[in-house]
């Protein structure tokens, strides 16, 4: 099974924000623009602190999804459109009053490089009239960009080995050296361990529009600006489903792009994580034979940091045990996955025309424990 809104909620919320050596924790929950940022247990106001605007001003950027604002009885709350990650990220922004409408005025998108599961980051080009000014003003018809940034989105350590320089409290960047990618892989550590899903932020000035729209051209000598930490509840089903389904004979996987702290974390608190067992990442997968794997995932309950292509491989190791194997998926890279196995799983909310087309049963509510409900229903 996936992890995220199959055995969660898939609804993120940024708990943590870490810039510069500091760790801010964001009060708040659900998709409210109502929160305070804490440091050290204590209030703070998040202008003194540059290095966290601009953190949060990149997660605006590189953002696909909208904020709905919803009014109700004098408050105001939103509706996330889109995916639920990016909009937590909004959110965040939204409780320092830097609403997403404004800066994508005044850094209007001119060219993106969408994310992909393979190299776990999304990559979006602005253009702008003059990144140093403090007040950046909308563009009106006939402004033309001056500068342009870009801005990069994914998982921390991918992120950060594109970076040669970091984001401080004043405002300026300083060279990133050895102690300092330690000290924020250390954080990233910490947040993962905490069960929560981290993404870093990066970013880069440029006073031309760059000719080629590749990876390689704009990913380099990016400045780091931060990582932000969301939390994606468990569903509370979920944790007695497992245990139906294990009294029942069936044994759950858990498969998520997650760090292995998150996914340990996450298994142990709604129990799929059992005594004994073991958390493998994708980089171990792919360092096995297929005769290691065979034997490795008799006592795997958990794969982190995996790409669709390892589900292939997992789906045929257990096979080769002579299991029976029913694998979910949403996205087009799921797809051989849900082929492969011996039923294959679709998600009916977020999951693709693909991956419904292939797969043998389709969720109509995301959710585990509606699996275990079919298989109740099919051994009637």
């Amino acid at each position: 099974s996936d992890k995220t809104g199959t055995l969660t909620q898939n609804e993120m919320t940024v708990t943590r924000i870490w810039a510069d050596g500091k760790a801010f924790e964001i009060t708040g929950s659900g998709y409210s623009s109502q929160g305070d940022f804490l440091l050290d247990g204590k209030s703070v106001d998040i202008k003194d602190y540059p290095a966290v605007q601009n953190a949060l001003w990149v997660g605006v950027l590189n953002n696909d999804a909208e904020l709905e604002k919803i009014s109700s009885n004098g408050k105001t709350s939103y509706r996330i459109i889109g995916d639920p990650t990016e909009g937590s990220i909004l959110v965040a922004a939204a409780k320092i009053g830097a609403e997403a409408s404004s800066l994508n005025g005044a850094y209007p998108r001119a060219n993106e490089i969408p994310f992909d599961s393979t190299r776990k980051r999304m990559v979006t080009i602005h253009a702008v009239q003059d990144p140093h000014q403090e007040d950046i003003s909308p563009f009106k018809e006939g402004d033309k960009a001056e500068w342009y940034t870009i801005a990069v989105k994914g998982a921390p350590d991918v992120v950060l080995n594109l970076c040669t320089r970091y984001s401080v409290s004043d405002g300026t960047n300083r060279p990133l050296d050895d102690e300092a990618r330690k000290r924020i892989l250390g954080a990233n550590d910490v947040m993962t361990r905490d069960a929560l899903r981290v993404l870093g932020l990066a970013y880069r000035h440029v006073k031309v529009m760059p000719e080629q729209i590749e990876s390689e051209a704009l990913e380099q000598e990016l400045v780091f600006a931060g990582m932000v930490g969301m939390i994606d509840p468990a569903r509370p089903e979920v944790s007695p489903a497992l245990t139906i389904a294990r009294d029942a004979g069936i044994r759950t996987i858990m498969i998520t792009g997650d760090y292995p702290n998150t996914a340990r974390a996450i298994a142990e608190s709604i129990g799929l994580l059992q005594e004994g067992r073991q958390v493998l990442t994708g980089q171990q997968l792919s360092e096995m034979s297929d005769t290691e794997l065979q034997k490795a995932v008799k006592q795997t309950d958990v794969f982190a940091r995996v790409s669709p292509e390892h589900k292939m491989r997992i789906v045929d190791a257990l096979r080769a045990n002579e299991e029976v194997v029913a694998m979910t998926g949403d996205g087009v890279n799921d797809a051989p996955a849900i082929k492969r196995a011996d039923i294959g799983v679709a998600m009916g909310i977020t999951g693709t025309d693909v991956a419904k087309e292939t797969a043998d049963m389709v969720l109509t509510d995301d959710n585990y424990a509606s699996i275990v409900s079919a298989i109740e229903q099919g051994r009637i």
